[in-house]
């Protein structure tokens, strides 16, 4: 019997206990008031909350109605809200249903912490699994996808904490107990349309399937118990080649390539390890066919590679991972002599003192992270700036000016710290580079009456 499946299953993978409060998703069709009758049947304390998606013009609001009154009559709180889903979609740029989706779990979320629901409960049962399972798969998918959706998963900032109860049963034995307890639902036109990809999967696949093996349904529990038996085994040696291959950096890691590429599939391994930073499956596939040492181009070096957040960077047989933004990226105007460091975000800070010539002992730096300029030459008001393709200056001890990209690049400077520098200019010119070279224009000279200490002090990880 229904019934007492049902309670097994929440026993078995400790769903939820009787001293829990749950919210139940209740759209009105015969999944989910299976669901309500069940979690009812069984003393379990319980809410509704109901989803206005507004799609359906008088259908939608008649379906609102009826779980309101099914609420009512099981005394229980009620909760509704409703969403312009279609106008929304077309705002984010999205399919209705991925919006709808995203909508519903968001003010899922909002309910169980306002008022302190341990889960909820949603109405998915065997066949929902298997045309998961079947539509991640024509959209590619890895172990994960193939999984199906679990029998659970935990809170999270965005999400809330969900269960599926039904999770072990079929559609066809939820019809069957609704008929035969005479339980009132109400059907959605939009399910027997074909409209939508999972629609097709369920009424001309799955039919398909079945007659292949009218057992389908039962082997997805075994199935599924395989498959993350295998992803656990999967990611325990996906974590073990991370350790040995890379190293951390600020803002993110560094991937050894020879390293790698000694494991077997390796663009697999460095797919697994990016895909969570935005990177796509093609990105990494050109990215590896022009980094493997073992392919058939000679790896070229500054290379990068972009994801929406997260670029990687090639160079000296290394992949550096790191944000796009890692510091300040607008200059820094100055008007007076600063009192105290000035904060460049993650590259680093400034820390500017004004002497007289008359109290300075005489002792050059022996670090470039400390310049020594005439004040005289440094007007206000000073811009520092990240450097830019085309700038020019004049390093201390010559006459010429050089560029500054070919200074930091004599300089054996990385991609990822030649990104990182700033300078310092004046009546537009470039006085200094912080860390590395004053500028001829502002040496000291005879004339000199009071010096300029900068020093610029590296954030953990820039160098």
């Amino acid at each position: 019997m229904l019934p007492d499946g049902f309670l097994a299953f929440i026993n078995e993978h400790r769903l939820f206990a009787h001293t829990d409060r749950l919210l139940l998703a209740v759209s009105g069709g015969v999944d989910s008031m299976v669901l309500a009758a069940l979690v009812k049947q069984e003393g379990f304390d319980f809410g509704i909350a109901h989803v206005n998606f507004g799609l359906r013009g008088t259908d939608s609001d008649d379906d609102a109605a009826f779980v309101e009154n099914i609420a009512l009559s099981y005394g229980v709180p009620f909760h509704l809200t409703r969403f312009n889903t279609a106008a929304e979609a077309q705002k984010r740029g999205e399919s209705t249903q991925v919006t709808a989706r995203q909508l519903r779990y968001e003010w899922f979320r909002q309910l169980q912490t306002e008022h302190g629901y341990a889960a909820v409960a949603t109405a998915h049962h065997l066949n929902d699994v298997l045309e998961t399972m079947l539509l991640n798969l024509t959209r590619g998918t890895g172990l994960a996808g193939l999984r199906g959706m679990p029998v659970q998963s935990e809170l999270t900032a965005t999400w809330p904490r969900l269960v599926r109860p039904l999770w072990f049963t079929s559609r066809a034995a939820i019809d069957a107990y609704a008929r035969q307890q005479s339980i009132l639902w109400r059907e959605d036109s939009s399910n027997a349309s074909d409209a939508y990809s999972r629609n097709q999967i369920r009424h001309h696949v799955v039919p398909v399937l079945e007659q292949i093996n009218p057992g389908v349904l039962q082997t997805i529990p075994r199935t599924i118990g395989q498959l993350r038996a295998a992803e656990v085994i999967l990611q325990h040696e996906l974590t073990a080649s991370f350790q040995q291959c890379t190293q951390p950096a600020d803002d993110g890691f560094i991937i050894d390539i020879a390293a790698l590429n000694r494991y077997p599939e390796p663009l697999f391994r460095l797919g697994e390890w990016l895909r969570p930073y935005g990177f796509t499956t093609d990105v990494l596939t050109q990215c590896w066919q022009a980094v493997n040492p073992t392919g058939s181009n000679v790896p070229k070096q500054s290379q990068v590679f972009l994801a929406s957040d997260y670029r990687l960077i090639h160079e000296q047989g290394k992949l550096s991972l790191l944000p796009h933004q890692l510091g300040i990226d607008l200059p820094v105007q100055l008007n007076t002599w600063p009192d105290k460091p000035i904060d460049l975000g993650k590259d680093g800070q400034l820390v500017v003192e004004l002497v007289g010539m008359n109290e300075w002992d005489g002792t050059w730096p022996s670090e470039p992270t400390i310049a020594l300029l005439d004040a005289g030459t440094l007007p206000f008001p000073w811009q520092l700036r990240h450097w830019r393709q085309g700038d020019r200056f004049k390093p201390l001890g010559m006459n010429g000016s050089r560029l500054v990209s070919d200074f930091l690049a004599d300089g054996k400077l990385s991609r990822r710290q030649r990104e990182r520098v700033w300078v310092l200019e004046c009546a537009g010119q470039i006085l200094c580079i912080l860390g590395l070279r004053v500028s001829q224009l502002a040496r000291l000279t005879n004339t000199t009456r009071q010096l300029a200490i900068l020093r610029w002090q590296h954030k953990s990880g820039t160098r």
